[in-house]
């Protein structure tokens, strides 16, 4: 009886193991299965590597603060100044800012605007699989 009840289980299984199947049709998303040919986002800047562009572009912050005391021994600014800068920038696939220009500013004295996208300009960021777009504001006070 054991035997027969085995055959029965075999036989109604298909008496074999079934493949695997492709999947088919459209997903969930109205996607092919198969996948998106206009699915791109091999190409997209990992959320770590945007995190490592802002702290390379928040380390700068020191250095970026002198910009604003040295304005002050010029006499370009006045002391006890307070304000931010704000840069915009690409940062190329090579890891280099580019087109990096001030698109506001706190102070009337150029030169800070023009020592703050010196020292922007000089970061090494990482390499990434495509260009980023981004924007940083950097807070100065001169005592």
């Amino acid at each position: 009886m054991r035997s027969v009840l085995l055959l029965a289980v075999v036989f109604a299984c298909g008496g074999h193991k079934s493949e695997p199947q492709e999947p088919r049709g459209e997903s969930v998303l109205g996607v092919q299965d198969t996948g998106d040919p206009n699915d791109h986002s091999g190409n997209m800047v990992p959320p770590e590597k945007m995190d490592e562009i802002q702290n390379d572009l928040k380390r700068k912050q020191m250095i970026i603060s002198h910009c604003l005391a040295e304005a002050v021994e010029r006499g370009d600014a006045k002391k006890n100044t307070h304000g931010k800068v704000t840069v915009e920038l690409t940062v190329s696939t090579g890891g280099h800012a580019e087109g990096v220009k001030v698109i506001k500013s706190d102070f009337q004295a150029a030169s800070i605007g023009d020592c703050v996208k010196k020292h922007v300009e000089e970061i090494a960021f990482p390499q990434i699989p495509k260009q980023y777009p981004t924007s940083y504001t950097y807070a100065m006070e001169a005592d």
